[in-house]
């Protein structure tokens, strides 16, 4: 019955160790009916770009149950949009789960180079993953070095195998870099990229080279965010040993004379885990990965290959090398690649030409505006220079650079000492929240003649005029200033930060004096001491008439979450989608304050009453 079950459900796909789902009214069935096979996948990718994530709650929480046996250690079940997607995994032996939610596939790259591919062939062309990869991590994995082991010299030298498999054979000798293999085989159209890929995963499950893809993310993460690592760490994450092979060999070095102790990859070299070369490799890692930035914030990835040695990148942390001087120390190079510099969920790309950027992009930002936009406003992130062609996003016309870099550096230097003036007044910097004010005189209507600029004294631009419309539009008094920047997408930082001066200055926007936290927890303390007073039911019950006497049966009052446990809560999603500003949160909270106190007053004796509201508020 399982099996008939299986079969006529909605279309699977079954590749390597790895199971692709479309998602449907019985994907729970489906997955169920798996169970019987006692099969345990690396992945089981289901497909909901038809649905989105309007699936309930409980969906996920089954699956998850399911998946925990059906799943490998550190195995994943992803739910996968074309842009976006949320994974399970499995994280130890007794079915511990974890969330991970991913907001581009790139970030899943970042996680996970193999699940990336597979969820590409998912997709299929419609897949916004492009080449698989950031380019922080694409060239991890183009620097790192298959290394052959006992039995990959040994089919090496025998040559027995198909013609595709001796070719990738010949190429690996344990101290090229993948990119090398790529000149050799791709760039002289031996092999397609697809093709040597593919026999690389095909040898590393023989066993013939070492794990090679496994420790990509690791590496990111750890060079992301300059996290030091140690060797039984990589080992562990690169799948070169297991846990509890590591805490053996731990526990044997420990048991040694202290004469007589080696290191632990000595140790794990003499016990055959893993070889001299390959512990080499792993130390090289270490020392460029795993070590905090140095003072230069620069590293050199060099070219490994008998015909040519030469810089193929430069990746390192934007932190002490400001943005304007990266861009001129790359120029000085008269290099020709892509440099794309990661934060948070941004991304700044710029081809060069020899030295001369051409074509550049941050976001929505485009051309001229996107090299002053990073080095007015950026202050960190990974940066990653490739020799190669620009993706189509970036080799659009509208990315074209129209003036000479030294003039938009000039520019970007102006523009920051402009943005620094007016962050500096809010009192918490790009992290203010801003609150939008009524505009009576209908001044954002124009014309600019009505708007003098307090610096000038002269009518501002119908430009500026613009930039106003735009920011006070979504001031909504909950979002920070930053985050309402990024959400219009092709503005600069100093054009919004402008615009935010001006709309100050003409008291269209302003700062809320207070947040919504104090207010908040004063009530749920309030509520708390009551409710001990009281008991749950009555004092739920005059919270709610409380609510109704003071908002109705408004859209605003959906925002406010109670518990019959006479506990409150604030939807601030709920806020945002009704546009209700932080001021209007917090009156709403304190008049429901004190129409509740009214109606407890009726039952509670007022001095008891009186103590605890002197003991949250001591100055009313």
């Amino acid at each position: 019955m399982t099996d008939a079950v299986t079969t006529q459900l909605a279309p699977a796909e079954l590749q390597e160790n790895t199971l692709v789902l479309k998602f449907g009214p019985d994907l729970l069935a489906e997955l169920q009916g798996l169970l019987d096979g006692k099969h345990l996948f690396d992945a089981i990718l289901i497909d909901v770009t038809q649905t989105g994530f309007l699936f309930t709650a409980e969906v996920i929480i089954e699956a998850a149950q399911i998946a925990k046996n059906l799943l490998q250690m550190q195995g994943a079940m992803v739910f996968l949009k074309l842009d976006q997607a949320v994974a399970i995994v499995r994280d130890s032996l007794t079915g511990i789960l974890s969330l991970h939610i991913f907001e581009s596939h790139a970030e899943l790259f970042d996680h996970s180079p193999s699940l990336a591919r597979h969820i590409k062939h998912a997709l299929g062309r419609s897949s916004e993953l492009i080449e698989e990869s950031t380019d922080l991590s694409q060239q991890v994995l183009m620097t790192a070095v298959p290394v052959l082991t006992t039995l990959g010299i040994k089919l090496k030298a025998g040559l027995d195998g198909s013609k595709r498999r001796n070719l990738v054979l010949c190429s690996v000798d344990s101290y090229s870099q993948l990119n090398a293999l790529c000149h050799r085989l791709v760039d002289q159209d031996r092999l397609t990229m697809e093709e040597l890929m593919e026999e690389l995963r095909s040898l590393e499950q023989a066993k013939a080279i070492y794990p090679l893809f496994a420790k990509i993310p690791f590496l990111v993460n750890c060079f992301k965010n300059k996290t030091p690592f140690g060797l039984k760490d990589y080992l562990v994450a690169a799948k070169l040993m297991s846990q509890e092979q590591v805490d053996d060999l731990i526990s044997e070095q420990q048991a040694l004379p202290a004469r007589e102790r080696i290191n632990l990859g000595a140790l794990a070299v003499k016990k055959g885990y893993i070889s001299g070369r390959q512990l080499a490799v792993a130390i090289q890692d270490q020392s460029f990965y795993g070590q905090k930035a140095d003072s230069e914030d620069v590293k050199k990835v060099l070219k490994r290959s008998s015909d040519d040695t030469s810089v193929q990148a430069l990746v390192g942390h934007l932190g002490n090398t400001e943005a304007s001087i990266l861009l001129q120390n790359i120029a000085q190079n008269r290099d020709t690649g892509v440099l794309s510099v990661e934060y948070r969920d941004l991304t700044f790309k710029a081809h060069y030409e020899l030295g001369k950027i051409t074509h550049a992009k941050v976001g929505k930002i485009e051309g001229n505006k996107a090299v002053i936009e990073f080095c007015s406003a950026w202050k960190d992130g990974i940066f990653v220079f490739i020799k190669r062609q620009p993706p189509p996003d970036l080799a659009k016309d509208s990315c074209k650079l129209t003036k000479v870099v030294d003039k938009l550096l000039l520019d970007a230097a102006l523009a920051r000492d402009h943005a620094d003036v007016v962050i500096a007044k809010l009192p918490k910097g790009l992290n203010s929240v801003m609150e939008q004010l009524p505009d009576e005189k209908d001044l954002l209507k124009g014309p600019v003649e009505n708007l003098i600029d307090p610096k000038e004294d002269q009518p501002i631009t119908n430009r500026e005029l613009s930039y106003m419309n735009r920011v006070w539009k979504v001031c909504d008094g909950l979002t920070p200033l930053h985050q309402l920047v990024q959400s219009i997408g092709d503005m600069v930082c100093a054009d919004a930060c402008r615009a935010v001066d001006l709309l100050m200055h003409f008291k269209l926007i302003n700062v809320p004096e207070s947040d919504v936290n104090t207010p908040l927890s004063n009530f749920q303390t309030l509520l708390r001491k009551i409710t001990e007073k009281i008991g749950k039911e009555r004092s739920s019950a005059f919270l709610r008439l409380a609510l109704r006497d003071t908002i109705g049966y408004s859209g605003r009052a959906r925002m406010y979450v109670m518990s019959s446990s006479a506990e409150v809560g604030i939807d601030m999603v709920a806020a945002k989608a009704t546009g209700t500003s932080l001021s209007t949160v917090v009156k709403d909270l304190e008049n429901w304050q004190v129409k509740y106190i009214e109606y407890v007053s009726q039952e509670l004796d007022s001095n008891i009453l009186l103590n605890i509201i002197r003991e949250i508020h001591p100055n009313p």
